[in-house]
C-alpha cells in the first residue's frame, strides 16, 4: 500500500482539531496543528501527539518542555489552518503571559497544559508523551476534520431518523 492510499484510509476517521502551543529554543511563542491527539493514561494523567522528524520544530520539545493542547471550538478553522503551514507564526505573547508557561489560543473549547514525559521515534513522526499539569474546558462546539475537510459535531439526539439515515448511507456510500 503507498502512501497516497494510506492518507486516503486515515482521512476517513473524523478527529477534533488541535493546535499545540510551546516557547521555541529562542523563546519565541510556536503554534503547530495536530489532529494526531489522543489520551493515553488517566493514572498518570498523560496525553499524546505526533510530530513529523522533518519539522523544525522538533527540537523545541525535550524532556520536560512546557507546552499546551488546544482543542479548537467550531470556526477556528483559520486558526487550524495558520498553524498548519510549516513555518506558520502569528502566536503573540500577551502582557498577562509573560509569565506563563505556554502561549494562549482565545476561544479554544479546551486547553491542557502538560510536560513533555516522554518521546519516541515510530517511522516518520515522534510521539511526544505529555504529563497533564493543568487542564480546562468551555462550553462549546467542536471542530471536526475528516477527508481534509473541516465540519461539525451534531448529536445523533438532535436528528430526526430521516436525517440520520442519510448521514448512514452516505458513510457507506
Amino acid at each position: 500500500m503507498d502512501q497516497r492510499d494510506l492518507r486516503q484510509i486515515f482521512s476517513a476517521f473524523a478527529t477534533g482539531v488541535t493546535v499545540v502551543t510551546a516557547y521555541d529554543d529562542e523563546g519565541a511563542p510556536l503554534g503547530i496543528t495536530a489532529n494526531s491527539f489522543t489520551s493515553v493514561s488517566l493514572e498518570p494523567a498523560l496525553v499524546l501527539w505526533c510530530l513529523d522528524n522533518r519539522s523544525r520544530h522538533l527540537s523545541t520539545f525535550s524532556d520536560g518542555t512546557p507546552f499546551s493542547i488546544h482543542i479548537l471550538s467550531e470556526g477556528q478553522e483559520d486558526t487550524a489552518m495558520q498553524f498548519a503551514r510549516s513555518g506558520a507564526s502569528g502566536l503573540e505573547q500577551r502582557a498577562d503571559e509573560a509569565s506563563g508557561l505556554t502561549p494562549k489560543i482565545d476561544g479554544a473549547m479546551a486547553r491542557i497544559e502538560c510536560r513533555v514525559a516522554d518521546l519516541h521515534v515510530a517511522g516518520d513522526h515522534t510521539i511526544i508523551i505529555g504529563e497533564i499539569r493543568e487542564a480546562e474546558i468551555a462550553e462549546a462546539a467542536p471542530l471536526v476534520f475528516q477527508k481534509s475537510r473541516f465540519g461539525q459535531f451534531t448529536p445523533a439526539s438532535q436528528l430526526s431518523g430521516q436525517e440520520a439515515w442519510h448521514i448512514l448511507v452516505d458513510m457507506w456510500s
